[in-house]
């Protein structure tokens, strides 16, 4: 494509001749360079891509992007933000697919993968085909393809838009995360729904105070990027979109199980394998099961349902959808033991997230609730000893272990999370081995009691010292079973 157009759009000073140079390939990585490429210098927090234009060049860059002119002889294109034009430049690259889809976002501390899921059902058992974006993986239809973000970088992103298109995809739903908004990566995207589902404590280690985290969480709820807004009205963070929604002139709709307005859920039942409710939606009210588990599922149910009857949804393909979604691996995923106990595999890494599956295990359990958890070395420290205190306030005995420590001392981990714990609590131990946590965990438990294993959820590695070991909590529990 000829340059020109990709910068069609954009604000922009050129250095060169523009309007005959052909692009074969973007990236913003010299190991992603081919020849005839347009590359990006992006500034990052410890490394600032400008250093490695001159690689580039040599690589087979014949554009760069840059922020501040380079003494180079190559074409270069001043922009204010390269984070930002490497997402327009690459809409355009690839025929600005996103224009030719309908696009549902989902953002929030907790229930972005579930609620992706549970739109997709409620969409296919509709007869749409949908596409999907999330941590778990890119789906095209019911195809699967890796990814290592749960929001890609816009050169991948709008790669496979393009080829949702291609595909004649009608519906494309995706976890938004934090980063993504922060970094620019939905630069010129417009949702025909944004979802919201909840604001708590994460990614301190990136957006250094909790304000910072909120306030971009609840910058993707805006006309800036969605044409409306669903959002959780028993959040106290989320709910003040809803109630600033005439003032931005933004189309906003709340759900919830406290609220006086909004989608609403009017009783509820939570069971060992699964839930039931009833639901007012636009007035009318009717009965809905699931075999997702847990009331913070309800809440992911609800922001789906919500959802789609803004898009029009009928309320007989909503109910079906909703009972034909499965657990999404990593999430509450209920495994019975030999023993006659539970093990739950969860993804769950930040406070509030720990809170609710542990809340909800004994909501759920006959028995008692054993907690493992850890947390990731390199990230959050301030939120470890919160999990620590939230593990001994609900769980009946918690196990402390290592969860993909990178470059820290498990120890070191485990010392942060204690500070959370009353010196007189003596129902926890320290277990660094995150297979012998789990297998102590299990020979602790008795019938009807939960071990709930907090942190990993569908992740297939532990990530020590910059290498990624080859670990499932799924394995662990099977090799269990197996040897009783």
């Amino acid at each position: 494509m000829l340059l020109k157009n990709i910068l069609k759009n954009i604000n922009c000073q050129t250095k060169g001749e523009i309007n005959h140079k052909n692009i074969q390939n973007l990236c913003f990585n010299t190991s992603a360079m081919h020849k005839n490429s347009l590359f990006f210098c992006l500034t990052g927090v410890n490394e600032d891509g400008h250093n490695y234009a001159q690689n580039a060049v040599e690589l087979g860059a014949v554009a760069i992007v840059v922020e501040k002119f380079l003494n180079l002889d190559v074409v270069q294109i001043k922009v204010e933000n390269a984070r930002a034009a490497m997402a327009l430049c690459s809409a355009n690259f690839y025929g600005n697919p996103a224009k030719k889809l309908k696009l549902i976002g989902v953002t929030g501390t907790n229930g972005k993968t579930s609620t992706t899921y549970i739109l997709k059902s409620i969409l296919e058992t509709s007869g749409y085909k949908v596409g999907l974006f999330g941590t778990i993986g890119i789906y095209i239809g019911n195809k699967k393809l890796k990814t290592n973000m749960t929001t890609p970088d816009p050169i991948v992103f709008h790669k496979v838009l393009a080829q949702m298109v291609k595909q004649k995809i009608d519906y494309v739903v995706m976890e938004v995360s934090a980063h993504a908004i922060s970094l620019n990566k939905m630069e010129g995207v417009k949702f025909l729904v944004g979802i919201l589902t909840n604001i708590t404590q994460d990614h301190l280690d990136f957006f250094k105070t909790f304000s910072n985290y909120a306030k971009t969480k609840l910058s993707f709820l805006s006309p800036k990027y969605c044409i409306n807004g669903v959002v959780n009205l028993d959040d106290k963070l989320a709910s003040g979109v809803y109630k600033n929604s005439l003032s931005i002139g933004f189309n906003c709709f709340g759900f919830g199980l406290n609220n006086k307005v909004g989608q609403k859920c009017l009783s509820y039942s939570l069971q060992n394998n699964g839930l039931k409710f009833n639901v007012e939606v636009n007035g009318y009210t009717f009965n809905c099961s699931s075999a997702l588990m847990g009331k913070f599922n309800l809440y992911n149910i609800l922001g789906a349902i919500c959802a789609c009857s803004v898009l029009g949804i009928e309320q007989k393909n909503i109910i079906q959808g909703v009972k034909n979604v499965l657990p999404v691996l990593g999430r509450f995923n209920v495994l019975p033991l030999k023993n006659g106990a539970y093990a739950v595999i969860d993804y769950a890494h930040t406070p509030d997230g720990l809170q609710k599956i542990l809340t909800s295990a004994k909501e759920i359990s006959k028995g008692r609730v054993i907690s493992v958890f850890g947390c990731g070395g390199n990230r959050d420290r301030l939120k470890r000893p919160l999990m620590g205190q939230i593990s001994v306030s609900l769980a009946d005995f918690t196990i402390i272990t290592s969860d993909n420590p990178r470059f820290e001392e498990p120890q070191s981990i485990i010392i942060d999370i204690k500070k959370g714990i009353p010196k007189n609590y003596k129902n926890y131990m320290c277990i660094t081995d995150r297979k012998k946590a789990i297998e102590n965990a299990v020979s602790l438990s008795k019938p009807n009691d939960f071990v709930v294993i907090s942190g990993k959820g569908a992740e297939d590695y532990l990530d020590i010292k910059g290498q990624k070991i080859s670990y499932s909590d799924y394995k662990v529990i099977n090799k269990i079973n197996q040897k009783r």
